[in-house]
C-alpha cells in the first residue's frame, strides 16, 4: 500500500506543550517506588507534534531506560493486525462477514458460523482459556493448527469473551491466506516500514536480538493475576509469573499477533498518529471510523465479567477521563495505546512491571487522567467522568 499524505481530521487546535505534562512522569516515578515497575516508557503527541517521549526507572537492572528500547507491549498490538485486515478489506480482497472457514482449511468443532467480525469483536466463542500454546515454544504454523482445532465454547455470535491471543492468530492466518505473506511479514511491508517503525518487530529473530542486546527490555512479574476458570467452573484470579517465559529467546521470537509486539512507546504513538491523519497514511480516513465505530454493546464479556464495548479489534472505552470518541488497546497488566480524534491526541504508556489486577488499572488511570488533566479547561467539557479502578474493572468498590 502506498504511504500516501492525507489531510488532518479537524481537532482542537492547540499544540503548546501543557506546563502540567511532566506530572505525568513523576506518576510513572511514584508507581515505580511502590514496585508496580522497574520501567516505564511514555509517548504523547498532539496534532502530530510531540509533547512528550521519556522514559523513567532502568531496564535492565543498573541501565536507565531509554525511549528508543525495545517493550513488549502484549495486547497493546492488537490493533496492528486489525489494520493488515482493514486494508485487506478496503481492496476488496475479504469481507468482514465473511466466515473463517473460508479461508483456513478443517475450520469447524463448534465455530462452523464464526464471522471475522465476530473475531474482531471477541463473539467468536472460542477465547481459549488455558492456552497450551502462548507460553509454550511451538511455530506459528503448530500455534494456528491447534486454534483452528480448538472448539468453541458457545455459537459464534449468541455471546462475548475477550480472546487473549486465538482471535488474533486466525486474523494473522486470514491475511496470510489472502495476500501470501506470514502476518509478520505483512506488518512489515505494509504497516511498520511506511510508518518508520523500524524498531517494532512481531517476533525478534535470536539473530537479531543479539545486535539489540540490552535494548530489549526484560518484563518482570510485579503482583499480575489473570481471570481463570477451575476445574468446577469456579472463576478465580491465578498468578500469571510472565517472567518465567516472555524473556525467553524463543518467545521473543515468537510470532503471537495478539501479544508479542515488541517496539518502543514512541513508535507504537507514531502507528495511532497516522490513524488520526497525521504522517504516512496507512488507512482510509472512513476505514478508521469503521475501526473506532461501536460494534459490541451492552454484552457481558465472560473473560472479564464484566460489559466493554468494542470496536472492530480496538477498545472504546477507557478509565481516566478521555473523550467518547477515544479508540486504541490495552496491554496486558502493563501498557495503554489510545488515539483521541476529537483533541488530535496520541498517548502510549508502556511498563515492563506486570501488576496486580487493580493495581495495573490504577497505573494507566492515572497517567491517562494527568494527561488529559494537563489540557485544562479546553478540554475539560469533552471529557468522561473518572471512574474507580475497581469500578471500572467491575469490582465491588
Amino acid at each position: 500500500m502506498a504511504a500516501t499524505p492525507r489531510l488532518p481530521p479537524p481537532s482542537l487546535a492547540s499544540t503548546a506543550v501543557p506546563t502540567d505534562i511532566p506530572r505525568v512522569l513523576d506518576l510513572l516515578e511514584d508507581q515505580r517506588t511502590k514496585g508496580w515497575h522497574d520501567g516505564a516508557q511514555v509517548y504523547v503527541s498532539r496534532n502530530g507534534e510531540i509533547l512528550l517521549d521519556a522514559a523513567v526507572g532502568e531496564a535492565p537492572p543498573g541501565r536507565p531506560l531509554r525511549t528508543d528500547d525495545v517493550m513488549l507491549w502484549y495486547s497493546s498490538g492488537k490493533p496492528l493486525t486489525v489494520v493488515a485486515v482493514l486494508q485487506l478489506w478496503e481492496q476488496g480482497r475479504l469481507d468482514l462477514d465473511d466466515l473463517v472457514s473460508k479461508y483456513l482449511d478443517g475450520w469447524g468443532n463448534g465455530k462452523e458460523r464464526c464471522t471475522l467480525r465476530h473475531v474482531l469483536t471477541h463473539t467468536s466463542g472460542f477465547p481459549m482459556p488455558g492456552d497450551p500454546t502462548y507460553d509454550t515454544d511451538v511455530t506459528w504454523e503448530e500455534a494456528v493448527a491447534a486454534t483452528i482445532a480448538a472448539p468453541a465454547l458457545w455459537e459464534p455470535g449468541t455471546a462475548a469473551g475477550y480472546h487473549p491471543a486465538s482471535g488474533w492468530r486466525v486474523l494473522g492466518a486470514v491475511v496470510e491466506a489472502i495476500d501470501g505473506r506470514r502476518i509478520d511479514a505483512y506488518l512489515r511491508d505494509e504497516v511498520l516500514d511506511p510508518l518508520g517503525m523500524h524498531d517494532t518487530h512481531l517476533g525478534i529473530p535470536v539473530e537479531r536480538q543479539r545486535k539489540y542486546g540490552d535494548r530489549i527490555v526484560p518484563v518482570m512479574w510485579s503482583g499480575h493475576r489473570f481471570p481463570s476458570i477451575d476445574e468446577d467452573g469456579s472463576f478465580f484470579m491465578a498468578e500469571y509469573h510472565i517472567e518465567q517465559w516472555h524473556n525467553e529467546p524463543w518467545h521473543i521470537a515468537k510470532v503471537e499477533p495478539a501479544g508479542g509486539m515488541r517496539g518502543p512507546a514512541r513508535e507504537l504513538g507514531r502507528f495511532y498518529e497516522s490513524l488520526l491523519g497525521f504522517g504516512p497514511s496507512i488507512l482510509e480516513p472512513r476505514t478508521v471510523e469503521v475501526m473506532r465505530a461501536i460494534h459490541r454493546w451492552g454484552v457481558r464479556d465472560q473473560t472479564f465479567r464484566t460489559n466493554i464495548p468494542w470496536g472492530l479489534g480496538v477498545q472504546v472505552d477507557f478509565s481516566g477521563g478521555t473523550t467518547r470518541r477515544a479508540f486504541g488497546h490495552g496491554g496486558m497488566a502493563s501498557s495503554r495505546g489510545l488515539a483521541d480524534p476529537n483533541l488530535g491526541l496520541t498517548m502510549v504508556v508502556v511498563a515492563n512491571g506486570l501488576a496486580g489486577y487493580v493495581d495495573a488499572e490504577q497505573r494507566v488511570l492515572e497517567v491517562t487522567d494527568a494527561v488529559y488533566c494537563a489540557f485544562g479547561d479546553e478540554v475539560a467539557h469533552l471529557r468522561r467522568s473518572v471512574k474507580n479502578p475497581k469500578a471500572a474493572l467491575g469490582l465491588s468498590v
